[in-house]
């Protein structure tokens, strides 16, 4: 057989044994010459002083030639010793060492040359032996550890032994080799787009559709992240090329991973950027589909910003998205802008419009479902009320700036917050009717009108009283009630009424009827029902008219 494992060059212990001995030896090589010359130096001070003295006395010679004697003596001790220790004599090497101190004890030099030649009789520790990575070339073998892998559902070796025996010889065992592979980089690939690597998994399920088409279970988990991973490229670059992305892949699968996040996100930023830009318009839009992910009071609040920064930019200057003038005659001698919508059969659409009642023009400046003020904002603009659906319909009261925790005030729809600080609310808790409540005191709660049809309620500009709309009398007409209980019926024409609004002065309402031969109209009448005057005609069509609201600015 084949031996498994390539030749090694060279023992890796070995190589480590002889590269610590090597610093070893260039080490003490380095103290050796260092020493050396040190200790010379120690001698000829030896003999200078020695010579000195005999100058000085004469009966002294025979001691200074002792002393010189001594000085050569143990120089030639000394490079003995060094020549010990180049050749790893450290026994030897410390005895010479040793007797040069029996003369020279204060010489540090020596000392420090006994002490490394006491550390090299010491064996220091071999590192342990690296285990080689093995590189197998028995191809048979390859196989067995392949088809283990695949057994184990070790898909990254798989990979890894499929790709090595593919490059050894593709032609063994291909069909085996081939389906394990397969198998590995779909799985793995799976694992990984799963985990968030799209890139990765992406990488992994191109190379198992090169061998083989993917089944259509993989094939649609690959193309939702391939459509997740192109529009996250988008993300923060092109805001529109994002949400055009992330609209198709919501459409089809609105659970994939955090793709309604995104979108939600998506569409806030775009609204932001557009609303720094100052197109209030396109800001509106994007808001009015991010409200459709997120019931956010600070969203709410946005969005209400810059339906009313929209309607009235779209009139001081044109507006990008303002249409052609209409000339409509001011017959009810109106002040102000009245905000309204108008179906168009022939596209299925609303379109904004505003009524200038100074210039008796009519511009068109937008389309799309009519802007419904669901949101309503303290007098003091510190907090908004709104509705939601959590087990029965609830008001809730927030910071505008949302900085608090929205909270549920208590159960209800139409929230309207007045000027004089309470909030009108529907409710049928104890008995059904219009009620009125102190945020700031929730127990303080009065229902001011009986029928569970009494809605799309909004206050006067004083706040005395409130406007809405109830079929109580068998259609749909418009009423006032006051905070103390009295209302007033104001139509009674058998049609349907909607819509009411005050004027900005509170003096006229605007409201919507059909009671013209069933077209649409807005129609304008004194605060007490009096002086009905027909103002703008809206069509035969008017789908939607029980949930639209009139919007009377100055």
């Amino acid at each position: 057989m084949t031996n498994r494992f390539a030749d090694t060059v060279s023992s890796p212990r070995t190589g480590a044994v002889e590269s610590a001995a090597r610093q070893r030896r260039i080490g003490r090589a380095v103290l050796l010459a260092a020493l050396s010359a040190l200790f010379a130096c120690g001698l000829l001070g030896m003999v200078a002083v020695a010579g000195l003295a005999g100058a000085q006395a004469g009966q002294r010679e025979a001691a200074v030639r002792a002393t010189a004697t001594v000085a050569a003596s143990l120089l030639d001790r000394f490079q003995k010793a060094n020549d010990l220790m180049r050749e790893g004599k450290y026994a030897l090497a410390e005895a010479n060492y040793a007797y040069i101190l029996q003369y020279q004890p204060e010489n540090y030099g020596v000392r420090h040359l006994i002490a490394t030649a006491i550390a090299a009789q010491t064996p220091t520790p071999l590192p342990p032996t690296p285990t080689p990575t093995p590189f197998i070339v028995d191809k048979r073998l390859i196989f067995q550890d392949l088809v283990a892998a695949g057994e184990a559902r070790d898909w990254d070796s798989v990979i890894r032994l499929a790709d090595q025996l593919i490059a050894l010889d593709s032609g063994f065992e291909a069909a085996t080799v081939g389906d394990l592979r397969y198998r590995a980089l779909v799985e793995r690939g799976l694992r990984r787009l799963r985990a968030g690597q799209i890139e990765a998994g992406l990488y992994d399920l191109d190379r198992a559709a090169a061998i083989r088409p993917l089944s259509d279970r993989v094939e649609g988990e690959r193309r939702l992240a391939a459509a997740y991973q192109s529009a996250i490229y988008y993300f923060g670059a092109d805001w529109e090329k994002s949400i055009t992305q992330l609209e198709r892949l919501y459409q089809s699968a609105p659970g994939y991973r955090d793709v309604g996040a995104k979108l939600l996100e998506a569409y806030l930023r775009a609204g932001d950027a557009y609303a720094g830009a100052g197109d209030w318009c396109a800001a509106a839009k994007k808001y009015e589909r991010a409200a459709q992910f997120n019931q956010n009071p600070s969203l709410a609040e946005k969005q209400r910003d810059a339906d009313a920064r929209c309607l009235t930019a779209s009139i001081g200057n044109g507006g990008a998205n303002a249409g052609a003038a209409t000339a409509i005659p001011n017959t009810a001698g109106i002040t102000g802008r009245l905000f309204y919508s108008q179906f168009d059969p022939a596209t299925s659409q609303y379109r904004y419009n505003v009524y200038d009642g100074a210039a008796a023009q009519a511009y068109q400046i937008g389309t799309g479902p009519q802007p419904s003020y669901r949101a309503s904002i303290s007098p003091d603009r510190a907090r908004m009320v709104y509705s939601i659906y959590q087990d029965g319909w609830k008001v809730v009261v927030s910071p505008t700036d949302g900085s608090g925790t929205p909270t549920i005030l208590t159960s209800g729809s139409y929230p309207a917050w007045g000027p004089n600080g309470l909030i009108a609310y529907q409710a049928c808790t104890d008995q059904c009717g219009i009620h009125v409540i102190n945020p700031d005191q929730p127990s303080d709660v009065r229902r001011l009108t009986t029928s569970s049809s009494d809605i799309n309620m909004q206050w006067s500009p004083s706040g005395d009283k409130l406007i809405y709309m109830s079929n109580f009398p068998g259609s749909w007409e418009i009423f006032t009630v006051s905070l103390s209980g009295v209302f007033q019926q104001l139509t009674g024409f058998g049609a349907n009424s909607g819509a009411p609004t005050f004027s900005p002065d509170g003096t006229r309402i605007a409201f919507i009827s059909n009671r013209d031969g069933g077209n649409w109209a807005i129609w304008i009448m004194n605060a007490d029902g009096s002086n009905l005057v027909k103002l703008i005609e809206l069509g035969s069509q008017h789908p939607y008219w029980q949930v639209e609201q009139l919007l009377w600015l100055r």
